[in-house]
């Protein structure tokens, strides 16, 4: 009778590795489906958004310019119709478009579902270069934003106007440290070399004000200096102003 014992256990041992093997093959057959159940969805939605004409680009706008017309930023931005709206590269559209002389900026947004948004910052011009007979508008820059005759706009006497140019950056670095009151009073400006700029305001009188190292130290000198009557205004030097 001892000897009986494992003989009617191994039919109960092997019934139950069988039924743990199906166990286990019906957990993977289940794991299985529900992770096919849960990336179906999220291939699908991939597809629509990256490769289906669902969610494609139709309409495009621009909004922001007043010198560019609106053909001219679609032609430079040469954003492709028909693509889908999620594989747009808007950098590259914001690099064409940024391209074009009278841009200073460009956002590029996606407006789902089928448009795509091109907003539009232009240089502002702030003065004029007279060449060849016409002028040529520099933004605060030093960026040419047009050549066309002006009014309004202070006249900049440099050799070589360009953004890189020492002399043209000075001078507009002078401008913009200007107090609002004086800059109004500014006529025109020049720089013969970074360290040479002069200024002339209303009245004929004549600012020299010399290189752009402590500029807004000259500029409040001068703010008080020109409460004072005179015709050559100094300020090359702060602490040592001048006038006469």
């Amino acid at each position: 009778m001892a000897v009986a014992a494992p003989r009617l256990a191994a039919p109960r041992l092997a019934a139950k590795r069988d039924a743990d093997r199906r166990e286990r093959r019906a957990t993977r057959l289940r794991r299985t489906a529900w992770t096919a159940g849960a990336v179906a969805p999220l291939l699908l939605l991939g597809w629509v958004v990256l490769r289906s004409p669902v969610l494609a680009v139709r309409t495009v706008t621009v909004t922001g310019t007043h010198r560019l017309t609106t053909a001219q930023v679609l032609a430079a931005a040469r954003v492709p119709v028909g693509q889908p709206l999620a594989r747009v590269d808007t950098g590259a559209v914001a690099r064409r478009v940024g391209a074009l002389d009278p841009v200073l900026h460009v956002d590029v947004a996606r407006d789902w579902p089928h448009a795509l948004q091109l907003i539009v910052v232009e240089r502002i011009a702030v003065v004029a270069v007279p060449r060849a007979g016409q002028l040529e508008l520099l933004d605060a820059t030093g960026h040419d934003v047009a050549r066309t005759p002006t009014s309004g706009l202070l006249r900049l006497v440099v050799a070589h106007p360009s953004p890189t140019d020492a002399s043209t950056c000075a001078a507009l670095t002078v401008l913009r440290s200007l107090p609002t009151a004086v800059r109004r009073q500014v006529v025109s400006l020049a720089a013969t070399s970074p360290e040479q700029v002069e200024l002339v305001l209303t009245r004929g009188r004549r600012v020299v004000w010399g290189g752009v190292s402590d500029s807004a130290v000259k500029s409040r000198e001068l703010a008080v200096l020109l409460r004072l009557p005179g015709r050559i205004y100094d300020v090359s030097a702060p602490g040592v102003v001048t006038r006469r």
